[in-house]
């Protein structure tokens, strides 16, 4: 008797212990999602250190890319500059659960960007403090909600086109797009904030293609 009781406890402890690991593939708390923050720095840690300084050199096309599947679907992968050289690391975790969910991180020679996706938004945090949210049109806003950025997707053209205000400040080519020609080309002299705005919506733009998370 106490063996079979010993046996159906066995069972329902497995039985709620894959339903957890199901749960938390499909709609993770926060401390989960932190923990899957730090497995994507991970993938990246060995790129830390030794990364071009990024620039409107990357490349198009040249890129290393690994996607696993699972409880989520997970990828990594390098752009490399149009000299071969690595200039950006990423690594995205998508949960599985309806709407969308995901977290990607990527790595350049001066930041790590963080993008929490929900069906609000891609909460963007920038070297562990908080900027603002990405919503799904396009437009980056701060943390007070003041729009200061957008992005126009064109889908048709492989090529994106980000803005401040009205004005246009560089072209995103999506990989493959535009095979052995540079991915970003900068429109006017940047000053800093602005080349700052460029690179974190560049980097989404490139990585959340491959991704598949802009939608």
């Amino acid at each position: 008797m106490w063996t079979y009781l010993f046996i159906g406890l066995g069972i329902i402890i497995v039985a709620v212990l894959a339903m957890l690991k199901f749960l938390r593939g499909v709609q993770p708390d926060d401390g989960e999602v932190a923990e899957d923050l730090q497995e994507l720095k991970k993938m990246c840690a060995q790129y830390k250190g030794g990364l071009e300084t990024f620039s409107a050199e990357i490349s198009a096309s040249d890129l290393d890319q690994v996607l696993q599947t699972g409880r989520s679907r997970t990828g990594s992968g390098v752009f490399l500059s149009t000299l071969n050289q690595p200039i950006m690391a990423y690594a995205f975790r998508k949960y599985i659960g309806p709407g969308m969910n995901a977290t990607l991180y990527v790595l350049t020679s001066d930041h790590e960007f963080v993008f929490r996706y929900t069906t609000k938004g891609a909460e963007v945090t920038i070297d562990g403090q908080k900027q603002g949210i990405l919503r799904a049109n396009g437009k980056l806003y701060d943390i007070r909600n003041d729009e200061i950025a957008s992005v126009q997707r064109f889908g048709a053209t492989g090529q994106n086109k980000i803005f401040i205000g009205n004005k246009e400040i560089a072209k995103v080519a999506l990989p493959d797009a535009t095979a052995g020609f540079n991915a970003i080309k900068i429109e006017i002299d940047l000053q800093p904030k602005e080349a700052d705005i460029m690179q974190t919506l560049a980097v989404h733009e490139l990585v959340s293609n491959i991704a598949n998370l802009n939608g």
